[in-house]
């Protein structure tokens, strides 16, 4: 089935929220599926801290306002960070104008694990870390010259992960990348997408499972930006978790 939500949308029920360390952030809810997927945003005060930590499910991050940093990368729209269930990363500083991004996941998460405290709590796993940026275009849509214009921003790994930018002209159909992966999430940066005839304006989410590929896609009046990120296939996953245990 496919699930919908939007930035707009969701600040209907956005929060705040502060952390043991003191670290303030507000969060808003577009996707949330028990056992299916979980969209959601994430706006850190400034300079704020997220310690290290870990999730029992895979996911990406997609840095959509302020600054700041990831361990020593550095943050800014349009960067990626993709992490495998069980893997640690961390701190996330915000910087003086805040940090907000999107967390996606194919599989919904109840929360972090801080390290090193709960460190005996990670499973044995393919852990890794993945970045890429470029996500947000610096050209809208309905400035795209070519009908469509599709590059990588997570080269596709063994098992499927991967993330690309769509750029594609107004009022044009749109041709996703093969699927090479499992489940996926659709991010409009800009512009409008038409999926089946329902419209999702910039900063809307939709997660399409890997079983589905029955609707149409197409750019609106303005041409749309779509950053697609996709998960790995479960036994492609499963099989290299085998091999390094």
């Amino acid at each position: 089935m496919i699930y919908m939500g939007s930035v707009a949308d969701a600040r209907a029920n956005r929060n705040y929220r502060v952390l043991p360390n003191g670290a303030g952030f507000w969060r808003s809810e577009l996707v949330t599926v028990e056992g299916g997927p979980q969209a959601f945003l994430v706006e850190q005060d400034p300079h704020s801290v997220v310690l290290p930590h870990f999730h029992f499910e895979d996911e990406f991050q997609v840095v959509i306002g302020g600054s700041g940093l990831l361990g020593r990368h550095a943050l800014h729209p349009g960067f990626v960070h993709y992490a495998a269930k069980h893997t640690g990363y961390g701190p996330l500083t915000a910087g003086a104008d805040g940090l907000a991004y999107l967390t996606l996941r194919a599989v919904l998460d109840l929360g972090a694990h801080f390290l090193p405290e709960e460190r005996q709590r990670m499973q044995p796993a393919l852990r890794r870390n993945l970045f890429g940026s470029g996500a947000h275009p610096q050209h809208a849509g309905k400035d795209a010259i070519h009908r469509l214009h599709t590059r990588s921003v997570v080269p596709p790994q063994a098992d499927g992960v991967a993330a690309w930018l769509l750029d594609v002209a107004p009022k044009t159909p749109v041709e996703l990348p093969p699927p090479t992966g499992g489940d996926r999430f659709m991010l409009v940066t800009t512009g409008a997408l038409s999926i089946g005839g329902t419209l999702a304006a910039s900063l809307s989410t939709i997660f399409v499972p890997q079983d589905e590929r029955d609707f149409d896609l197409g750019a609106g009046d303005q041409g749309v930006a779509l950053l697609v990120v996709q998960f790995a296939r479960e036994n492609v996953a499963a099989a290299s978790h085998a091999d390094r245990c």
